[in-house]
């Protein structure tokens, strides 16, 4: 979990070891049964799109081909770098850091073109994972639930400690803060029970250590008005963690348990290695790894499991009753496990539209292009390849995607590309002279974080 300096000091290397590779990257327990269910496979249960619908790629447009991008507007934080941008709704929140371990959380009051509020605290932002971020990639920022704002901040460089604050969305009012000598995340909300994990630090000798045995993590439950803890429960070797359909779910070594809101044992299970738990529908899909993909296994809320199905897939987004899953393949399940579409070829890194009607991908083909998928759809929309050896998805708005490349020959390493969300093809290019942090749509605008400042773009002409 590396803190706000580690990661701006390692920021250039990092891009430029990017541009260099390719990511290919206790209660009495109750047997859960092995469904009798068989999952047909993408080829039994995906049609192939109908001539007219089939993807077109985009062809890479030259430089001088590209009109300028240029900023509606820029506001200056003054408070360091502009780390995340994260979009609830209309609101967007920016997290803050500067270079003497501090960091605030700020409501960009977009139509003003100010801040909103801007609210402080003490220790580094911290890499964390929130629910319903709109991608599946851990990141600095906030998460916004049942009308609080949840952030984590702390002092991880020296593996002291971090904590979770409570605000009030609307004015940035503190109101409450839960501190431990633990790296905390967010699991979830259920109720009026706030679901925190806290893992024991771990502090390598050499950059290559690894825990001998698995780290003890607490489970706990905060009362979402007070903050105070209700229950804790006791882990060893968490790997991944949630909430859904009112539970909450945690997934350990060989097992992967369900809990209630009062942290008592429902159910528990065998699997090998979870890496990520996902609420898809009333249920949960667990993913755990298995070779080189993983096997799928869904649970309703009583721990029955519905459905199962292995794929080479790595990276998981859920959204309502659908789950995505990429990786060798890209996948769509729907909430009773049948594969709605599948397309094969490399992807990572999902990135979902703000009208939840479209899904962005890194394509890793040649790791410089952007896939688009329709949601529900039938498959993928298109590919808009960059004019880089290296690009991604970066943002998006409703009805436009914005491609960052690495073009060290252009630009200070990065460029912003405006792409039509309906038909992949290139609009604009913007130059950046900081480093680009995150992009996030709200509306028709796009909004970046670069260096400390906070930019809009609006939709090219």
């Amino acid at each position: 979990m590396p803190s706000r300096r580690q990661f701006v000091a390692a920021a250039g290397s990092a891009l430029a070891a990017l541009a260099g590779c390719v990511d290919g990257e206790t209660d009495p327990v109750t047997a859960v049964p092995t469904t009798d269910r068989t999952v047909r496979s993408a080829t039994e249960t995906a049609a192939e799109p109908p001539e007219t619908d089939r993807p077109t790629d985009t062809e890479a447009p030259t430089e001088d081909s590209l009109a300028e991008w240029s900023p509606a507007w820029t506001l200056e934080t003054e408070f360091g770098h502009v780390l995340a941008l994260t979009r609830d709704g209309t609101d967007l929140y920016a997290t803050l850091s500067d270079d003497g371990s501090r960091s605030a959380i700020a409501a960009v009051d977009y139509a003003a073109e100010r801040l909103r509020w801007r609210t402080a605290f003490e220790g580094d932002a911290v890499v964390t994972s929130f629910l319903e971020q709109g991608n599946a990639r851990d990141k600095w920022g906030v998460g916004v639930r049942d009308g609080t704002l949840y952030v984590v901040t702390g002092n991880t460089d020296d593996y002291a400690w971090t904590a979770l604050h409570a605000l009030d969305p609307a004015t940035g009012e503190r109101r409450w803060s839960f501190r431990r000598e633990r790296e905390l995340t967010v699991a979830g909300v259920i109720g009026d029970t706030v679901v925190a994990g806290g893992r024991e630090f771990f502090v390598p000798e050499s950059t290559h250590d690894t825990p001998e045995e698995p780290l003890p993590t607490a489970v706990y439950g905060l009362d979402a008005a007070s903050g105070s803890v209700r229950w804790t429960r006791e882990f060893r070797g968490v790997t991944a963690g949630g909430t859904a359909a009112s539970r909450v779910v945690v997934g350990e070594g060989d097992r992967v348990t369900g809990l209630d809101a009062e942290g008592h044992t429902l159910w528990s299970a065998s699997t090998t290695d979870p890496r990520a738990v996902l609420a898809v529908g009333d249920g949960v899909v667990v993913a755990a790894a298995d070779g080189e993909g993983s096997t799928l296994r869904a649970f309703g809320s009583d721990g029955k499991e519905r459905w199962r199905d292995t794929r080479p897939v790595e990276e998981f987004l859920a959204v309502g009753d659908r789950l995505y899953a990429l990786g060798d393949e890209t996948v769509a399940y729907d909430a009773d496990g049948d594969v709605r579409w599948q397309v094969d070829g490399y992807s990572q890194w999902p990135l979902l539209a703000p009208d939840g009607e479209t899904l962005y991908a890194r394509a890793a083909v040649r790791a410089n292009a952007v896939d688009a998928f329709s949601i529900p759809g039938s498959g993928r929309r298109f590919r808009y390849e960059t004019p880089s050896n290296n690009g991604w998805p970066a943002g998006a708005t409703d009805e436009m995607v914005v491609a960052e490349a690495i073009t060290p020959d252009l630009a200070d390493f990065t460029s912003l590309y405006a792409v039509d969300g309906e038909s992949g093809s290139p609009m604009a290019v913007y130059r950046p002279t900081d480093a680009v942090f995150d992009v996030a749509g709200v509306d028709e605008t796009a909004y970046a974080a670069i260096g400390d400042r906070v930019v809009a773009f609006e939709r090219p002409e």
